[in-house]
Formats: structure tokens, sequence, C-alpha cells
């Protein structure tokens, strides 16, 4: 079957839509920051609007509603939107009524999605960078956020770094 194209596809836009979600499915991704910034939506004026970013640079920004914002403040435990960094985020189309008429939102999820982590190995392009963080005093416990590090693979850190300090 030929892939078929919504029909707001048409009006192009920098941020985020109904449309850029397959019919059915939700998307799970990682906010790297939200700023706040002026955006013209919909024939209004250009105004303060809370933008979130992704860690993924192919998902385009997205403009959250009062809704989403109490969803990720929730999560964060936190009312600053400086605080909202790194949070998984599960987005989905939600058929709603704005303004008199049948429309689509985006919603994010109230639960955070689960994300399998990579497991870290020598052969991976980042296993340098961790050691260079390691070097520079960086702990265990903040790679384990970002990868799953067998016990084997600790060892093998902690004797690459104990082989460099200077006896």
């Amino acid at each position: 079957m030929a892939e078929k194209t919504h029909w707001h596809k048409a009006f192009l836009s920098d941020y985020l839509g109904s449309c850029d979600i397959e019919e059915g499915k939700t998307l799970k991704c990682i906010i790297k920051a939200v700023t706040n910034k002026s955006v013209k939506l919909k024939g209004d004026k250009a105004s303060p609007h809370n933008i979130a970013e992704f860690t993924d640079p192919k998902i385009k920004p997205m403009v959250l509603n009062a809704t989403n914002c109490k969803v990720i403040k929730r999560f964060t435990k936190s009312p600053y939107i400086n605080d909202w960094v790194n949070v998984p985020v599960e987005i989905y189309v939600l058929q709603l009524k704005a303004f008199g008429e049948e429309t689509e939102g985006l919603r994010i999820k109230d639960t955070q999605p689960m994300f399998n982590k990579p497991e870290l190995t020598p052969t991976m392009p980042a296993w340098e960078n961790v050691l260079k963080f390691m070097r520079n005093g960086g702990l265990i416990t903040e790679i384990e956020k970002k990868y799953t590090v067998s016990d084997e693979n600790k060892e093998f850190i902690a004797s690459i770094l104990k082989s460099e300090t200077p006896a």
C-alpha cells in the first residue's frame, strides 16, 4: 500500500503537529530543552510559547500547551522549564473540540515511556568519550543514565583508568 499524505502536510510547519505522527501511533522521545519563544500560530499575532526541543534531531520542536506543560511539570517535580531536560515523553494525537470545531491536538501521555538503553561496549564510538569523561572526574552513575554497563565493563573501565594513574 502506498504511503498516505496527511492534508495538513501542505501547510509546512517548523513545529510538530498531528500530521507528523502516523495514525494510531505514538512518538516516544526525550526532551533536550524547553525554551520560551515568540511564535505565530494560525493567523494569530506572535506570542510567547514554551517550545520543547528533542534529542532526536529528526523530530521537530513541539509547541507546549498548558495541559502538556502540567504533565512535564509532574514528571520533573519542577515548575521551571529550565529543569525540563532529558525528560522521556510519549506524544499522541487526541481528537478534541476547540473553538467550536472538531480538530486534532498533541498530548503527552500521563506516564513516561521506558527506553531501552544501549549496552556500552569497548567497540562503540562512545567508549572513548566515556573514558575521557571518567578521566575528568565523571561518575559511572552518570554514564548509567544513558547506557547499560555490565559489571565486566565497569571493571574494564576501572582497570584502564587505574593503569593510567601514575604510581
